[in-house]
């Protein structure tokens, strides 16, 4: 049985354009999943990338189970579903043996296929988020940091067949769209789109990937939230965004590296 470790740290002066800035909040991960080599290579990629992530690993679920009965609290758990997943069962089943394991703890499952039903049936667990594995390390590295924060984060493409499904799961699937703006400031679908996922704390990155555009298409979308509210910053635009008497939405701290 392959033993939990924590991801290699990151050597001094590390790769240039890796890790967020310093100061970041250091966050706890556990990484279940029973291939070696993704399990190896995704806890250190993490780690090198950003050394405030501290990833360890387990190879099972009794492994995982054994690391949290001996006082492991990870702030995020990831789970390989497919690798967990043994030859002829079902992934479903596994999920739902994750989810009541992990209950309590906010938990991502990794997806190596286009599963149709996975992302479906994560919602209704209560799963926090779903990342394909054909996604890179950035947007693992945002979607661990997300959901440890509190967020959830759901890729465009499994968004869309929820959304198809009648499901929320995410996105304009998670809530009303946001009220008018106080003033009379009007916006565009894809404004008020942009700007709900500003109001759940979510970094250009994230909603560049939950939308399917580019990042620098979604800063321009936030650049023109910002002149139709009149607002100076992302914060004061979602406090602008609702009307007063409700309750001001909380924008992390740990956004405020993004450039508006």
């Amino acid at each position: 049985m392959v033993s939990s470790a924590k991801a290699a740290p990151s050597p001094r002066g590390g790769a240039s354009g890796s890790g967020p800035a310093n100061g970041s909040r250091s966050i706890a991960a556990l990484l279940l999943d029973e291939t070696p080599l993704t399990r190896e290579s995704l806890s250190a990629g993490l780690g090198l990338r950003d050394p405030s992530l501290h990833v360890q690993t387990a190879a099972s679920l009794e492994e995982a189970k054994a690391m949290l009965a001996g006082g492991t609290t990870p702030a995020v758990v990831l789970c390989n579903v497919v690798s967990l997943t043994p030859p002829g069962g079902n992934v479903l089943a596994t999920l739902r043996e994750l989810a009541g394991a992990f209950r309590g703890t906010p938990l991502v499952v990794l997806s190596e296929g286009e599963e149709s039903e996975l992302p479906l049936e994560a919602c209704r667990l209560g799963v926090r988020g779903c990342l394909p594995t054909s996604v890179g390390l950035a947007v693992a590295q945002e979607a661990v940091r997300l959901v440890a924060s509190g967020g959830t984060f759901f890729p465009s493409p499994f968004l869309h067949r929820l959304m198809r499904r009648g499901e929320a799961a995410g996105g304009e699937a998670a809530g009303e769209d946001p009220p008018a703006p106080s003033g009379g400031a009007a916006l565009t679908a894809r404004q008020r789109s942009v700007l709900q996922r500003l109001r759940e704390g979510k970094s250009n990155r994230v909603i560049a990937q939950e939308l399917g555009i580019s990042e620098n298409t979604a800063k321009v979308h936030v650049r023109g939230i910002l002149r139709a509210l009149g607002a100076a910053n992302r914060a004061e635009a979602v406090r602008k965004a609702w009307q007063p008497g409700q309750p001001e939405p909380a924008i992390r701290r740990t956004l405020s590296r993004d450039r508006d």
